[in-house]
């Protein structure tokens, strides 16, 4: 079998680790990485027994495909030439830095018939895998995501740089559009916002509230949906999945609650008996697979068979939407906008 010939652009912080994967990967030829340092690019294509390019236009015509980790700003414009010139684009998220250029690269793509996927990579997350397994119809949704700040992603706010992760995750669980957004952010540290939290209301009226900050002492992705089946959550960092329902019977009449109630007078005993007779929970823990490497590995599969990406540009244009209308509430409505030196802008 051929192997895909495929390289990186933008060798950094996860730059870097996508090289790494694939010089690896037995299906793929690594035939360069691109990065506009040079001693970073020849260091990690040393690492991987590759070639160092200084632009992403000397390595245009040696590949079938690539991966794109440069700051986000950059998307559009290194994007762009490898989708025109009908090669397959993996796109770090988001897939750019307004929803104008990335409706204008997902254009080019269909236009092109060129794959265009986008790193969301929590899709392959085998945690919410097992959750999406785990739930019937999702009712309500709530997840989180915090973090330190890693001094990295700069050129984007929160919205842009987290909370897209669950937005997409909502758009996946729900299949739904959004019809409402209510929204709050504020700036901690830097010139965009550092905090931000949401709640979406999908047409068949489930409801997810999000959270995202990147202020946080301690890092922490979870992923909590009620849904027909009871309630089952994720940690998307331990990759354990939980599951509480209610026993057969309590399912299928719930004002047994009430005999209940009646044949256990004492509040203690009942408190006890709740999660003991009354309600089950179960607990998985999902597979040690690399996301990163399952999402590259996705990546392959697209190219050798001409197939649809788990995650689409057409996902992610979906997901900036969301984000679009997100930022503009922020904007819209800020209790930082009266402090010195700080406008709605900056804030959104």
């Amino acid at each position: 079998m051929n192997r895909v010939k495929l390289a990186v652009v933008g060798v950094g912080a996860l730059g870097q680790h996508h090289a790494r994967i694939l010089s690896t990967m037995p299906d793929v030829h690594l035939v360069g990485v691109v990065d506009s340092r040079e001693q970073q690019g020849r260091q990690i294509a040393a690492k991987h027994g590759t070639q160092w390019f200084a632009s992403p236009a000397q390595i245009l015509p040696l590949v079938q495909g690539v991966i794109i980790a440069v700051p986000t700003i950059f998307h559009q414009d290194v994007g762009l030439p490898f989708l025109e010139a009908g090669i397959a684009v993996l796109m770090e998220k988001p897939l750019a830095h307004s929803l104008q250029a990335a409706q204008t690269m997902q254009r080019m793509a269909v236009f092109r018939r060129s794959i265009l996927q986008v790193g969301h990579v929590e899709r392959f997350n085998p945690a919410f895998e097992l959750l999406q397994e785990k739930i019937e119809r999702p009712l309500y949704i709530r997840a989180q995501r915090l973090s330190p700040y890693t001094f990295r992603s700069t050129d984007i706010g929160v919205v842009h740089d987290l909370m897209i992760h669950d937005i997409d995750l909502v758009l996946a669980l729900t299949g739904d559009p959004i019809v409402s957004v209510d929204t709050f952010g504020a700036v901690t540290f830097g010139p965009h916002e550092d905090m931000a939290v949401a709640r979406l209301k999908t047409s068949s009226g489930i409801i997810a509230d999000i959270t995202a900050s990147r202020m946080s002492p301690v890092a922490e992705r979870t992923i909590q949906v009620f849904s027909t089946n009871g309630c089952v959550t994720a940690d998307l960092n331990q990759r354990t999945v939980s599951r509480w329902q209610p026993v057969a019977p309590l399912a299928a009449n719930p004002s047994l609650v009430h005999d209940i109630i009646a044949a256990t007078p004492d509040p203690t005993t009942l408190k006890n008996e709740v999660f003991q007779k009354w309600i089950t929970n179960e607990t998985w823990q999902a597979s040690s697979v690399d996301a990163l490497t399952a999402e590259l590995t996705d990546f392959v599969r697209c190219i050798r068979t001409d197939g649809r990406p788990r995650v689409s540009g057409e996902d992610a244009v979906r997901a900036l939407e969301v984000a679009d209308r997100i930022l503009a509430g922020i904007a819209k409505w800020s209790w930082q906008d009266k402090l010195p030196n700080r406008d709605a802008a900056k804030v959104a």
